[in-house]
């Protein structure tokens, strides 16, 4: 949100990051994808915070921002659509994840009834 949000230049912030965390990028991201409205609709009024209280201006900067990030990486990034049932949600980043670790050579524990 710093750069898209807050203008803040996008390169510096890159570098910031790759500094930070010596060069290391997940291996997925998943991008919660909700028109800002709904999105800001969904925050209780009692708990919204700073960033909550910013702008729809500044939401949708943030919102097409990330967007722009996951195009721009598509091999790492995944968009769910948000907007459905939480538990379509719940079921498609489950999906995705172990998506990710069966390409990564990673075979999840078989589940154990009870």
């Amino acid at each position: 949100y710093q750069g898209y949000g807050r203008g803040i230049d996008l390169e510096t912030l890159r570098r910031l990051q790759s500094d930070a965390t010596g060069g290391l990028t997940p291996d997925l991201t998943l991008l919660l994808d909700l028109p800002v409205e709904a999105g800001l609709a969904r925050i209780p009024r009692n708990a919204k915070d700073r960033l909550d209280r910013e702008t729809i201006a500044f939401h949708q900067r943030v919102h097409a921002g990330y967007r722009e990030m996951a195009a721009r990486e598509p091999h790492r990034w995944r968009q769910v659509d948000a907007s459905r049932d939480p538990d379509e949600v719940a079921s498609r980043i489950l999906e995705l994840a172990l998506e990710a670790l069966r390409t990564a050579g990673v075979r999840p524990a078989e589940r154990r009834s009870a």
